[in-house]
């Protein structure tokens, strides 16, 4: 039994609206009664956009029109924004987080407020959330991974075959203590990844560490809609968050040299390898991080980019290289980077087109010239080392940080 069985038909369909008779908007630094409480919907527009209107009445109206003023003053700090709360009619408590609501309109009596926000959390409880300890992502749009065990659907009339398909169905590997599974469940439009946690694969953190590996992988901004954060006590918190759209020319980002529908072990044994740098990373107090790994970040902002121009691709594959030169030889061992990229080619870690092109890029593009804004064969052949400097970089970390303990473990189990 898994706890997103009961939530994925309910909140994943677009565009949708929750109706919540109970709503209250709490001011970050009141402790007392609600600012505002009233009825009123969520609208789920997108993957990326959730809203929400609330006919409103003011518990205080001039304290209500204080915090309005010092919530749009603000913007930065976030005690001065609201806190949503509502209540929908299956009655269900939605915490909605932090938001700044706007006066809809000119009324002349009421507050009718609308607002957005980013993602919805609720505390579940029932027969329905599982009993083991483990995380739930589920992913939508889904994704096509490379899975050891197929999926066969029969389509028949009147007992007669009349098609049969074969497909992706699940993959398992075992990590970290445990097993983390991947599968496309039938007739659906998404890609679940289920695990228990261990003592190395722990609450909050195992939510964020599980997706991390696919952006690298996949090239594309790939991350859960729902996720479930099961305690096994019969509780779990559910989240409803944003999914971004596929990029149709971003793939090229992607660390696999290859279609990762071909390479099955090659895409698995790298995702292991992720995952165990991205857990292993440390704060400076020695506690596991839950916000992004800096690899992960800059995949993310060169993913990103494709979709801007070809300088502004230029410029952030060049700054990506070097901030992952930094993770390699931190500031303070004082190693120039340049230099310590003319090393990494005399180990032949690097090639002389890749340097070669980031010291042309870092000394003219970084420097306000401009490249062609259309394809010429010199720029592209250079725009191609630069994303190879970034694989050959990121294979560099993984060499360093990661154990060949740990790629083993995964290889025999």
């Amino acid at each position: 039994m898994m706890t997103l069985d009961y939530w994925e038909g309910r909140l994943t369909a677009i565009p949708s609206t929750i109706e919540c008779p109970e709503m209250c908007l709490i001011g970050g630094h009141n402790s007392g009664p609600p600012v505002f409480t009233g009825s009123g919907r969520i609208d789920i527009t997108s993957s990326t956009d959730i809203d929400f209107t609330m006919y409103a009445t003011a518990t205080d109206n001039s304290d209500a029109v204080r915090c309005l003023v010092r919530a749009r003053e603000n913007p930065y700090e976030v005690f001065e924004q609201f806190v949503l709360e509502a209540t929908d009619y299956r009655g269900t408590k939605w915490n909605c987080g932090w938001t700044q609501p706007e006066i809809k309109g000119l009324p002349n009596v009421g507050w009718p407020l609308t607002g957005h926000i980013s993602s919805m959390v609720t505390l579940a409880k029932g027969s329905w959330v599982s009993d083991q300890s483990s995380i739930e992502l589920v992913f939508q749009p889904k994704f096509w991974l490379p899975m050891d065990t197929k999926m066969m659907t029969v389509t028949s009339i009147d007992g007669k075959e009349i098609e049969r398909k074969i497909r992706p169905g699940q993959q398992c590997i075992q990590i970290f203590d445990t097993e983390l599974k991947c599968f496309y469940p039938p007739y659906s439009e998404s890609v679940w990844l289920t695990a228990n946690t261990s003592e190395k694969f722990q609450h909050p953190y195992a939510e964020n560490w599980a997706s991390e590996p696919f952006r690298i992988l996949l090239g594309q901004l790939a991350y859960p809609r729902l996720v479930a954060r099961n305690f096994g006590d019969g509780t779990a918190y559910v989240w409803l968050r944003p999914s971004y759209k596929h990029f149709s020319n971003s793939g090229f980002v992607s660390i696999l040299d290859r279609d990762s529908s071909k390479a099955h072990r090659e895409f698995w044994k790298l995702y292991a390898s992720l995952l165990t740098l991205i857990a292993g990373n440390k704060d400076e107090k020695g506690h596991p991080n839950f916000e992004h790994h800096p690899i992960t970040r800059f995949y993310e902002e060169i993913i990103q980019a494709t979709q801007g121009s070809r300088w502004v691709l230029f410029m952030t594959l060049s700054s990506a290289a070097e901030g992952i030169v930094r993770l390699l030889n931190p500031p303070r061992k004082k190693v120039d980077i340049e230099y310590y990229m003319k090393s990494l080619v005399e180990q032949k870690v690097l090639v002389d087109e890749n340097l070669c092109s980031w010291q042309k890029i870092r000394n003219a593009v970084m420097h306000g010239q401009l490249v062609l804004p259309w394809c010429a064969e010199e720029e592209d052949q250079r725009l191609q080392h630069l994303i190879d400097l970034v694989h050959r970089l990121t294979h560099e970390l993984i060499r360093q940080k990661v154990s060949d303990e740990a790629v083993a473990a995964y290889e025999t189990g």
